[in-house]
């Protein structure tokens, strides 16, 4: 505790140097923090949008195949609806649902995008049966210019039950507004007739993706390749094929993320080495006194080590509370731009975890080489040094 008094007021003594010190170190840890939290809200939110979806197997265009989140698809690839008799005529498969998504774009307005789903009206009663209806209804079969939006949707587009909604020259009229289903992805999408999607975009007797059920769900990945085997220009995968799929790109952007943030920790180091040599440097006479009147070159190294690991847990409390602000900084941003924010932040303890040891690690790592050099120094030297 001693030690620990002393790196205190050495730090003290130099407070402008030392504010900036912790100050850089703060800012790499913010950063990677920001970037941990919104990582792992993107998971969150991809899971909370999958995990309670109905279908076992998703039929989409070949040339789609990887496509992991295909409910928001924009490729505009399609295939033929006659497939869908091929698809259910395979033995282990218990029903089909068409679906044909488009998703519209303006080009003056990120916030106007509209995800449409053409289905049909069991598709939302068998297969999304989380989702309730807030206000009015669901899709009915003798359905034609009906529209049922997602929450996002209503607030975003700032529209409720009887709202006309002009898609492509044809009034749609809201008549369900879904409640918030937890899950962002879900919520921004709008569902209408199938025949009126194919209609509206010139897709009739097309369909950008099938959404199957199996009988037994144990013999899904084979089902998935017969239909492969059954029915050409198709892809079927499974839901955790797909899941796979998804995460193979969560672990790209996250590899990323921390690639970034790896160089924003070593400018962190280099801020308390640098500071570190510094002290070390002008204190040089001062630690060679302490050598003459007893002090081992033991204490001299944990002292200095003190200092420098002291730094790095006040910047990683700091940077833990930063990377917090920062990360609702930039959904706020997005939310701005876009109308609706995509991201979700999860600043989990583990994250907080990784935030505090990365900032210890940063000042353990720095304050080696400054204690190891002004421990080893000449007792006599150091006394003489000006």
């Amino acid at each position: 505790m001693e030690i620990i008094r002393l790196a205190i007021r050495n730090l003290v003594r130099r407070p402008v140097r030392t504010a900036l010190t912790v100050l850089g170190v703060t800012i790499a840890i913010a950063f990677t923090v920001a970037l941990l939290s919104i990582s792992e809200g993107f998971v969150i939110a991809i899971n909370q949008s999958t995990a309670r979806q109905g279908e076992h197997i998703v039929v989409l265009p070949e040339e789609t195949g990887f496509q992991p989140a295909p409910m928001l698809e924009t490729y505009g690839a399609t295939f033929s609806q006659e497939a869908i008799d091929k698809i259910v005529r395979i033995e282990n498969v218990k029903a089909v649902y068409p679906v044909f998504t488009r998703t519209l774009m303006p080009r003056r307005e990120l916030a106007a995008f509209l995800s449409l789903n053409g289905v049909t009206s069991a598709f939302l009663t068998d297969l999304r049966p989380y989702l309730k209806v807030e206000r009015g209804r669901l899709l009915r079969d003798s359905d034609k210019d009906a529209l049922v939006i997602g929450a996002i949707v209503a607030t975003q587009h700032k529209l409720d039950m009887g709202s006309k909604l002009d898609v492509q020259g044809r009034e749609l009229e809201v008549v369900g507004v879904l409640r918030p289903s937890g899950g962002i992805l879900e919520d921004m999408i709008s569902y209408l007739p199938l025949g009126t999607a194919q209609e509206l975009f010139g897709g009739q007797g097309k369909v950008t993706l099938a959404a199957v059920t199996v009988k037994d769900l144990d013999r899904a990945e084979a089902t998935a390749k017969q239909i492969n085997g059954a029915v050409a220009g198709v892809k079927a995968q499974t839901s955790e094929e797909l899941m796979g799929v998804l995460m193979d790109f969560v672990k790209i952007a996250r590899s990323m993320h921390l690639g970034v943030a790896s160089i924003a920790l070593l400018i962190g180091i280099l801020f308390v080495l640098s500071t570190m040599i510094m002290a070390v440097s002008e204190r040089v006479k001062e630690i060679g006194t302490m050598r003459a009147i007893g002090a081992s070159r033991g204490l001299v190294f944990r002292l200095i080590m003190s200092e420098s690991v002291i730094i790095g847990a006040v910047a990683g409390g700091l940077g833990c509370l930063g990377g917090y602000l920062l990360s609702r900084l930039i959904t706020f941003g997005v939310a701005q731009v876009v109308g609706v924010s995509f991201l979700q932040t999860a600043v989990t303890p583990r994250i907080f975890a990784t935030g505090i040891v990365t900032a210890l690690l940063i000042g353990t790592v720095a304050g080696l080489y400054p204690a190891w050099r002004i421990a080893r120094a000449n007792i006599v030297g150091s006394l003489r040094h000006e």
